[in-house]
């Protein structure tokens, strides 16, 4: 009978000459928090930036690249990036973002698409401030001709 054993892979992140190890269960969003808290800083949030001098790249994971790290990628965990290595991080404080604040939907109400939020439905009352004039049922519509598509009178042609 073979037992089942789970492998728990680490990833380290160099911060100022400092090892952080994290699992790879843990997202980027919870580094970021672990550093804030580790290093006592004053900020909410931190931008981070991989330093490296090549990309790392694994079939099917995040490609780990020089620069710095999309903010979209806080919610991502560790496992699902190309890591091989340890990774040298540079961090910037960034003191007016909250990732814990919570983000305004864009569409609610559930009442379709575009809708926006919540608006309440039209109602009589409000054809008293639209200058269209609702009680007018006749509709002059200009109406363009029509052509032959077969017609050398509608249809010249071209050549002599």
């Amino acid at each position: 009978m073979a037992a089942f054993v789970e492998f728990v892979e680490f990833v380290v992140f160099v911060v100022d000459n400092k090892e952080y190890s994290f699992e790879s269960s843990n997202t980027i969003l919870d580094v970021k928090k672990h550093i804030i808290k580790d290093k006592s800083l004053s900020c909410k949030y931190i931008d981070i930036e991989f330093c490296l001098e090549r990309p790392m790249r694994i079939l099917g994971k995040f490609n780990v690249e020089p620069g710095k790290v999309p903010r979209t990628f806080d919610r991502y965990k560790l496992e699902q990036f190309a890591f091989k290595d340890s990774i040298t991080l540079s961090i910037s404080e960034i003191n007016d973002y909250d990732p814990d604040k919570p983000k305004i939907p864009l569409f609610s109400g559930g009442r379709g698409r575009g809708r926006g939020l919540s608006l309440p439905p039209v109602n009589s009352l409000d054809r008293a401030v639209s200058s269209f004039n609702h009680t007018d049922t006749q509709i002059d519509m200009k109406t363009e001709p029509t052509f032959n598509l077969s017609s050398n009178d509608d249809f010249p042609s071209l050549g002599s």
